[in-house]
């Protein structure tokens, strides 16, 4: 999904709220006024929802383009490729995708969060390489 794509799936529905608001706006009485405002109401709900509920995966998407052709190779390189994101320590059981890796001694499990609720799986060493990348978002 590349830029273009995510625009497109925003500003078209925009732009067909917009025609329809200007629309509803242009009714004499106001009944018309009230009845199109709630038929608009409808519709313009579902897209807010739908934007909340897509826009994580489409923001990892878009970070995941930057870092896999930076090929980061340690945790300050990946992060800095990731904003709008959490971070919290998991156990690999805690993964989607990860969930089968098994720990050596010095490796530790960490869950990016980008947008706060997309979460990329990464396997730190002791040092601060990436032993493995899991993206749990897909």
């Amino acid at each position: 999904m590349n830029g273009w794509s995510i625009l497109a799936l925003i500003i078209v529905p925009l732009i067909l709220c917009g025609a329809v608001i200007e629309t509803v706006r242009r009714r004499r009485t106001k009944g018309a006024r009230v009845v199109g405002s709630v038929l608009l109401a409808i519709p313009l709900t579902i897209f807010v929802f739908c934007l909340w509920l897509l826009a994580p995966y489409a923001w990892a998407s878009h970070l995941e383009v930057h870092w896999r052709r930076a090929k980061p190779r340690t945790r300050s390189e990946l992060e800095s490729h990731l904003a709008l994101y959490s971070l919290r320590e998991i156990q690999p059981t805690q993964s989607d995708w990860g969930r089968n890796h098994q720990l050596t001694p010095g490796e530790q499990m960490f869950q990016h969060l980008l947008l706060w609720s997309a979460p990329l799986d990464v396997v730190y060493t002791s040092n601060g390489v990436i032993a493995a990348i899991y993206t749990s978002y897909e």
